[in-house]
């Protein structure tokens, strides 16, 4: 069975203030001051160092004696963003717009909220950071990808419009443009924008892996083969890449090439039922009925609710002659949504 992999990307990480705060109030001593400053500092340090718990212990020490130092809370955010500290991080932007209500600190919050899917709450944050920031291109971004996982197309669209409009170079934005214009069956408009991105970032893989997708999909499987091998030379771990050339490879019968490009797919993530489900297929192509058995049966093992595998071991199972058991899994794949396995039931199970 054929899975479109389509990619949308959220920019990760954030960037730090990586100046030294300038020690101008006259609430705190000179030496705290100070001090202040060099603990905050050397957390920069030792985030650049991927040092991550010691970062966040320099910027306590620092908030500790300036209260009020808002880098310090904006980077503490930052560092424990690294460790996967959600809501600790959105504590620390919550008092960096407290403290500083027309600065990032929405903008960087609405992020967060995007990383934690509460969508709503991120759209809100990143509609006050545009409003504080008519000309922050990430606001945008951030709030069009907020749109795009509440599939309000027309939203996003508007929203990744403005951010490439205030920064023409903006590849991640055109990527993500591309996939909702894929959505909507937008592909010539789609592939302009896939084109700018690697176009402004060479290195962009998933943009090159979208091409990819597209071209699958116009029935030029040339080209994506091209593109796909283009995503996989940029980065080797790239499984659903391997995945969708094999998939490509498949449909042009070189089976023997897709059964390599999905080994490598569940070599790198060994949980990846689609690319079990595909190799099952090639196996089954190739004459191989035990190994496609053996890779349905895995990727059910992983996804048990995965019909398309019933469906398709169901098939093999009959041409092995079980027909109890291509029964009983053709009855499975439409209970889990599969709708032709009810003609194999109506047809061969009586």
């Amino acid at each position: 069975m054929k899975k479109t992999v389509i990619v949308i990307l959220i920019l990760l990480g954030f960037p730090l203030f990586n100046y030294a705060q300038d020690s101008d109030t006259a609430k705190r001593s000179m030496k705290d001051a100070q001090l202040a400053n060099k603990l905050y500092n050397e957390s920069l340090g030792c985030y650049n160092d991927k040092k991550y718990p010691e970062a966040i212990s320099m910027a306590n020490k620092a908030i500790a004696l300036n209260p009020q130092f808002i880098n310090a809370y904006y980077n503490r955010a930052c560092y424990r963003l690294q460790m996967n500290g959600l809501d600790e991080a959105i504590a620390d932007f919550t008092k960096v717009t407290s403290l500083q209500p027309g600065g990032s600190g929405f903008t960087a919050r609405g992020y967060v909220y995007l990383l934690k899917k509460d969508f709503q709450k991120s759209v809100d944050d990143l509609s006050i950071a545009v409003v504080n920031d008519p000309e922050s291109a990430e606001a945008y971004y951030y709030r069009a990808c907020a749109y795009v996982l509440q599939e309000k197309n027309s939203q996003a669209l508007a929203d990744f419009d403005k951010a490439i409009e205030l920064k023409p170079d903006y590849a991640i934005a055109y990527n993500d443009r591309g996939t909702v214009k894929m959505k909507l069956n937008e592909l010539v408009s789609a592939k302009s924008d896939f084109t700018k991105a690697v176009t402004f970032d060479p290195g962009f893989a998933s943009a090159f892996n979208n091409l990819g997708t597209l071209a699958e999909l116009s029935g030029d499987f040339e080209s994506a083969l091209e593109n796909f091998t283009a995503a996989l030379k940029i980065q080797p771990d790239y499984y659903s890449a391997f995945n969708d050339r094999g998939r490509v490879k498949h449909n042009t019968g070189d089976f023997s090439g897709a059964i390599e490009d999905y080994n490598k797919a569940v070599t790198i993530k060994p949980d990846y039922f689609f690319a079990f489900n595909n190799r099952g297929i090639s196996r089954y192509m190739s004459g191989d009925l035990n190994g496609a058995i053996a890779d349905f049966t895995k990727a059910i093992e992983i996804n048990p609710k995965y019909g398309e595998a019933y469906l398709n071991r169901g098939v093999v199972k009959e041409m092995q002659r079980d027909m109890k058991g291509a029964c009983a899994d053709w009855n499975k794949a439409f209970e889990f949504g599969v709708t032709a396995a009810g003609n194999y039931m109506n047809n061969q199970c009586h």
